[in-house]
């Protein structure tokens, strides 16, 4: 029986060394390896080929976690096809392979292991997740560019002996504060506090974004904590 399923739905493995500009991919029946070529990093062109040449196959693909991220893995997933994306820690070497280091052996490498059974493949996110993901890094960053500029603001005022006002002399910065920071004729001081002001508007831009975000797709927990 087991034969019997092979003949009717017959299947590929496909191991992927993907880069900005090219891949490297490698491909092996049940039954033979098929061969190694260099294409163009087009996911639809490796689509194309595959159906040209293994029409009626199931596809079983893995490629190493990297720089080009998750959208080759959802478009081939959207094909129907089996993808696995894998930790590169996780993939084991041997030592022919660690000291004659190539795309193509490690494209080989990656579809023996899946075929084998030996890997396993880390969380494929959805786009709307990994835009948001990379949109809170994003905020991460800016955030420490906001406490910098207050910090060289701050440094600069007291290199210059003037002296912030008690009321003022705080970590939060109040609109009357910002009027009496620009009141102070200094072209440097006038730079940084452009620059403090073009920081702050990009971090309240993000903060909005991620607020919409969380009421569209989470608006339960949202509520419950606009709420408190």
């Amino acid at each position: 029986m087991p034969l019997q399923d092979a003949l009717i739905k017959p299947k590929i493995f496909i191991g992927l060394d993907i880069h900005k500009k090219s891949w490297t991919v490698s491909i092996q029946t049940d039954l033979f390896f098929h061969k190694t070529y260099l294409m163009p990093s087009v996911d639809e062109d490796l689509f194309q080929y595959v159906e040209q040449t293994f029409l009626s196959h199931d596809v079983d693909l893995v490629y190493e976690a990297g720089c080009c991220g998750f959208s080759a893995a959802r478009y081939f997933l959207n094909l129907g096809w089996s993808v696995l994306v894998v930790n590169p820690s996780d993939v084991k070497t041997a030592d022919k392979e660690r000291y004659q280091k190539t795309d193509a052996l490690d494209s080989k490498n990656l579809f023996n292991q899946l075929k084998a059974g030996g890997l396993r493949g880390i969380y494929i996110p959805s786009e709307e997740y990994e835009q948001f993901t990379t949109l809170a890094r994003h905020r991460t960053q800016v955030t420490k560019k906001l406490r910098q500029a207050k910090l060289h603001i701050k440094s600069m005022l007291l290199f210059h002996g003037i002296v912030i006002p008690k009321e003022f002399d705080n970590s939060n910065w109040t609109k009357d504060f910002m009027v009496w920071l620009e009141d102070i004729k200094f072209s440097t001081v006038c730079s940084k506090i452009r620059m403090y002001k073009f920081i702050r508007s990009e971090y309240l831009e993000i903060a909005n974004q991620m607020r919409a975000h969380c009421r569209k797709t989470q608006k339960k927990d949202y509520d419950l904590l606009s709420s408190c």
